[in-house]
């Protein structure tokens, strides 16, 4: 190994490298990245105190809720309190909607095959009931148009 020696040390470097000296582009790479430097310096100082004051303003600022679904049942604060049923809309599948076709078709809304899939054309007859029985026609089976298909009150379809 090496030891340091004094006259290491004599010499600036650019005594050694007469290049760098005199060459005009090694000073102009020196000036601009101390240039480059001063700017990153300032930009980082006003960027910090930016982002304080953004976390701060998030942190004061109440983020609203995203939209629920109307397929979400609703969570009831009195546990006694009645959950509400879920509606049937298009995209609804399953036994409560067989129930539905059968029904529908039973009055003679619906001529589709009772598959348990409420599509386009189990809509349209859900609608045409809730015409017919003077309901909101919104192709939706919530509780009211449930209540009134399955009672003895339900109009079957009249031949138009």
């Amino acid at each position: 190994m090496h030891a340091l020696r004094p006259e290491y040390f004599r010499y600036p470097v650019y005594e050694e490298v007469p290049e760098m000296k005199s060459n005009p582009k090694t000073l102009a790479g020196v000036i601009v990245l101390v240039i480059l430097a001063a700017a990153l310096g300032f930009l980082l100082s006003r960027l910090i105190p930016t982002i304080g004051e953004v976390r701060r303003e998030m942190s004061l600022t109440p983020t609203p809720l995203p939209e629920v679904p109307d397929n979400v049942m609703a969570v009831t604060l009195d546990p006694s309190a009645q959950t509400p049923e879920p509606v049937l809309r298009n995209g609804s599948r399953g036994q409560e909607v067989k129930d539905l076709q059968s029904r529908l078709y039973t009055l003679g809304y619906y001529s589709g095959e009772i598959d348990g899939q409420f599509g386009a054309g189990t809509q349209a007859a859900v609608i045409d009931f809730q015409r017919a029985n003077g309901l909101d026609a919104d192709g939706m089976v919530g509780a009211e148009t449930k209540a009134i298909l399955f009672s003895a009150d339900a109009k079957p379809k009249t031949g138009e």
